[in-house]
């Protein structure tokens, strides 16, 4: 087993770590975080025991923990506006003219310089 594919990453070992003390404080457990990492089941009771105590952070612990710990990342998806925001009409003076997209492919290397540029001619200083 190589240790790459094994480990986890920093901020699920970070979180398993927070939950050493509510865990001992709560429920008497001492939480073997070597063994939680590496044995699925004993992860599995320990984070069923988690979820099931009176402390809220320790809840939340370990529901992150549990989506993240096993297999594919699930990543929720952003937000996204109902309504975008209108843009800008009056770009001022130097502002740099951009042409609308013809198509809804990624952006023209024009249409990214410009939206770069604007934020240095438009907003507050």
């Amino acid at each position: 087993m190589s240790t790459a594919s094994a480990s986890p990453d920093s901020s699920v070992l970070n979180f398993v770590i927070r939950m050493v003390v509510p865990m001992r404080r709560e429920f008497g457990r001492s939480l073997d975080v070597q063994l939680f990492l590496r044995d699925k089941e004993y992860a599995r009771v320990v984070l069923e025991q988690a979820l099931a105590s009176r402390d809220q952070r320790l809840r939340d612990y370990a529901d992150y923990v549990s989506r993240h710990l096993s297999g594919a990342r699930v990543a929720e998806p952003p937000a996204v506006p109902s309504k975008l925001p209108a843009q800008h009409t009056d770009p001022g003076p130097g502002a740099i003219p951009v042409a609308p997209a013809t198509d809804s492919s990624e952006p023209t290397e024009a249409e990214l310089r410009a939206r770069m540029l604007r934020k240095y001619t438009t907003g507050l200083r």
